[in-house]
């Protein structure tokens, strides 16, 4: 009974170490990859976003959106070449994996440019209305120096 405590002690204390170990390396494959690309919440600049700032977004969505297809791209070609080795992967657990990871980077990456496209109508419409105001600005400023004139 008690070398059954101890096997059962090391056991999850090996566990235990292998999850911190792991930690303390780079993060998972597995994880979803939109976690980074979500903006940090911004404590020393608390103005709302302009045109440009929504257009660099989009542009920013939409490059990781690219990487995001090309590593969805890259894992399915690895699990097509599974396929073709039978032997490396006899039961299809590891293509499956690999397939049901390339679908999540699919499913981020068109959240993404979903976002990218949300983020650049919406800067596209700011960036009209800035120059609508503009214009109209300018417009009020001559008929005031006309108007003072005479």
């Amino acid at each position: 009974m008690r070398a059954l405590t101890y096997v059962l002690i090391g056991v999850l204390g090996g566990l235990g170490l292998m999850g911190f170990f792991q930690d303390m390396g780079k993060k998972s494959s597995l994880l979803t990859s939109v976690s980074y690309a979500m903006a940090a919440p911004e404590t020393e600049d608390s103005k709302p976003w302009n045109s440009e700032d929504l257009l660099e977004m989009a542009t920013i969505y939409d490059q990781q959106a690219d990487e995001l297809q090309s590593e969805a791209t890259r894992l399915e070609q690895r699990a097509i070449s599974l396929v073709q080795k039978p032997h490396m992967d006899p039961k299809g657990f590891h293509r499956t994996g690999l397939m049901h990871i390339a679908a999540s980077r699919w499913k981020a990456a068109r959240e993404l440019r979903e976002l990218a496209t949300m983020h650049r109508a919406e800067g596209q419409r700011l960036l009209a209305f800035e120059k609508s105001e503009g214009t109209q600005s300018q417009g009020l400023h001559q008929e005031g120096n006309v108007s003072s004139n005479p």
